[in-house]
């Protein structure tokens, strides 16, 4: 993983910690393979029995949402996989009932 996804990743799971709606920029590579770079912003949402989860929103190119969760019994930390939109679209993402979000983010698709 690049350093710099990792500090986007860590400031998003920082402000997700924090609650509300927030935007990050991933930079954009200087290498023409690159994939373009996504603009993204997460919104935290709960739903039917508690279940949380993450409205994932990115321009810039097609995208699939990421959520990170930790279990709330045990801490175990796992990966969910949303469904892969266009640029503009939102990709809605839940973790298993009893987790809560750590991080929420887009990547290219």
């Amino acid at each position: 993983m690049r350093i710099r996804q990792c500090v986007v990743r860590t400031v998003l799971a920082l402000g997700l910690a924090a609650g509300g709606m927030l935007t990050t920029t991933s930079p954009a590579s200087a290498s023409a393979a690159a994939p373009s770079a996504l603009n993204c912003s997460a919104q935290l949402i709960t739903g039917s029995g508690g279940h949380r989860g993450a409205n994932i929103t990115c321009t810039g190119s097609s995208f699939t949402g990421v959520i990170d969760c930790r279990r709330t019994d045990n801490g175990y930390t796992y990966r969910h996989f949303g469904n892969r939109v266009p640029s503009g679209g939102t990709s809605t993402v839940w973790c298993d009932l009893g987790a809560t979000v750590v991080q929420a983010y887009g990547t290219p698709s």
